[in-house]
């Protein structure tokens, strides 16, 4: 017994075959209708196409105007416009006016991130650089004005600064400082009499002999003891610095040395027997490394 073609679902059944017919016929007609628009559209450019060429404005119609009414009826006059073509051609808008408009919209968008380029990001919309783009104000070589950064950390970590702390300090040559103290000293004032002149001068001389021997020798004994604390120390801290490596020294042949078995007193005493060897073989290399000859 057949019972598929009873189905409702089968193909070949008769309501499937008109509802498949009527389907064609309405997809057929809907792209009769399009094809239909798309060469009345076409007709259309072509037209007005040939308007803009030969001068005359351009005319829209819709297809339904064309279908429904007939080529003789036309529209009732108003009357003959002489500057039609002229006013047809002549643009009544402003274009500073949108031009305006049209940055204020950009200039909106690219505001929001709505208006990016391709392969353009917001800073590039926006004309802005990050704070890692822009490169840090450094002062130019030769301007008086700048100053150097963390100048008191580069000096407190400088090799020199402790080189120069350590070494005795330099002495000044007793021209130069006699230049300096005429360059700096003022103009003397107007001179007493001359009696009074010269017993001042003499008590000055004898105030300023006394005064240099005692400054001299102060400041001689003030650099040796500042000389020998500064030798004591180096000294001190040298002996520290051995010290400290001999230790480390010891410890670290201590450390990898190989481990020897503690061995007791008694058994160091008593010597280690001797083990018995049997050669197995008359021309054998080492016998007594061979465990075969071992007892």
């Amino acid at each position: 017994m057949n019972i598929l073609p009873k189905k409702r679902w089968h193909v070949r059944t008769k309501e499937n075959i008109a509802r498949v017919r009527r389907d064609q016929a309405a997809a057929a007609a809907e792209e009769k209708i399009r094809q239909d628009k798309l060469e009345f559209a076409e007709s259309e450019a072509r037209i007005n196409f040939l308007r803009r060429q030969s001068g005359l404005p351009e005319k829209v119609s819709s297809p339904k105007e064309t279908e429904g009414k007939p080529e003789s009826s036309t529209e009732p006059s108003k009357g003959v416009d002489l500057f039609a073509d002229y006013k047809s051609a002549v643009k009544t808008t402003n274009k500073d006016l949108e031009k305006e408009q049209k940055e204020e919209q950009e200039k909106y968008e690219k505001q929001i991130g709505y208006l990016t380029y391709l392969g353009q990001d917001t800073n590039e919309a926006l004309k802005v650089r990050s704070w890692y783009e822009v490169a840090p104000k450094r002062p130019e070589v030769g301007d008086p004005a700048a100053t150097e950064a963390f100048l008191k950390q580069k000096l407190a970590h400088d090799p020199l600064t402790l080189i120069n702390a350590l070494l005795p300090p330099e002495k000044k040559d007793p021209k130069k400082a006699t230049k300096r103290k005429r360059e700096r000293t003022p103009t003397p004032p107007p001179e007493p009499s001359s009696s009074h002149k010269l017993k001042k001068s003499k008590k000055d001389k004898k105030h300023k002999k006394h005064k240099g021997h005692k400054s001299k020798k102060d400041s001689k004994e003030t650099l040796l003891d500042a000389e020998r604390q500064k030798r004591e120390k180096l000294d001190r801290l040298r002996r520290e610095r051995l010290r400290r490596e001999a230790a480390e020294r010891q410890r670290s042949e201590a450390l990898f040395a190989p481990k020897e078995p503690a061995v007791t007193a008694s058994a160091a005493s008593t010597p280690a027997p001797t083990p018995r060897i049997v050669q197995k073989y008359n021309s054998q290399f080492n016998p007594e490394l061979a465990k075969q000859n071992m007892l």
